[in-house]
C-alpha cells in the first residue's frame, strides 16, 4: 500500500509545513505564538512557553523534513504520530480547562479551541500511524496512482489546515480571519 503511505505523507508534511512556517515567518508571528502559548491553561507550555514554541517549531520543522526523505519515511510518521499525541493531549486539557483562546494552530481566526481541534489532532495522528504501517521500502510505483495519493493528501491537509473555516462555512456561527500568524 505504498499510496496510502503517500498520501498520509504528504497530508502530514503539508500540515506540519503550514503549521511551522506560520510560526516562523516572522518574529512577531513567533512572538504572537509564544504569547498564546503562555495563555492557555496547560502548565508544561504555560510556565515555559518560548521553550515549549521553540521545541514545538523544531519537532514539525523536523517532521517536514523526515516524511520528505524517502530514507526516513517510517520514524518521521512515527514520531508525527507521538508528536501529535502530545498534541492531542494538550488541547484536550486545553479544552478541558476551559480554554476560551482562539486557536492559532494555523494562523489567526476567532474560533476558541475546542472538541474538533482535538478530534484533528487525533485523526492526524492516526493517519500518520496508518502511513507509517503502510510504507514500504523502495518499489516502483505507478505515477496516475502516485498522483491520486498525492491529491488525496493535499486534499486533506487542505481540510485540516482550513477546519475552523469550513466549520464556519457550513455551520454559520463564529467568523474567522485567516492569516499565516500564530501557531500550531
Amino acid at each position: 500500500m505504498p499510496y496510502l503511505a503517500l498520501a498520509c505523507r504528504c497530508a502530514v508534511g503539508v500540515v506540519f509545513l503550514v503549521s511551522v512556517s506560520g510560526k516562523l515567518r516572522s518574529r512577531p508571528a513567533f512572538e504572537a505564538f509564544v504569547s498564546w502559548l503562555a495563555a492557555l491553561p496547560v502548565p508544561l507550555v504555560s510556565r515555559r512557553p518560548r521553550v515549549a514554541a521553540a521545541v514545538m517549531a523544531a519537532a514539525e520543522a523536523l517532521l517536514v523534513v523526515l516524511v520528505a526523505l524517502p530514507w526516513t519515511v517510517r520514524p518521521g510518521l512515527v514520531l508525527a504520530a507521538v508528536v501529535l499525541g502530545v498534541f492531542t493531549a494538550g488541547t484536550w486539557l486545553a479544552v478541558a480547562r476551559g480554554a476560551d483562546a482562539p486557536c492559532q494552530c494555523f494562523g489567526v481566526t476567532a474560533s476558541p479551541l475546542g472538541r474538533r481541534h482535538v478530534a484533528r489532532d487525533a485523526l492526524l495522528g492516526a493517519a500518520a500511524l496508518a502511513g507509517a504501517a503502510s510504507a514500504t521500502a523502495g518499489g516502483g510505483v505507478h505515477p496516475a496512482a502516485a498522483a491520486i495519493g498525492l491529491g488525496a493528501g493535499l486534499v486533506v491537509a487542505g481540510f485540516i489546515v482550513f477546519l475552523d473555516d469550513l466549520a464556519t462555512l457550513f455551520t454559520g456561527t463564529g467568523e474567522t480571519a485567516r492569516g499565516l500568524g500564530g501557531g500550531r
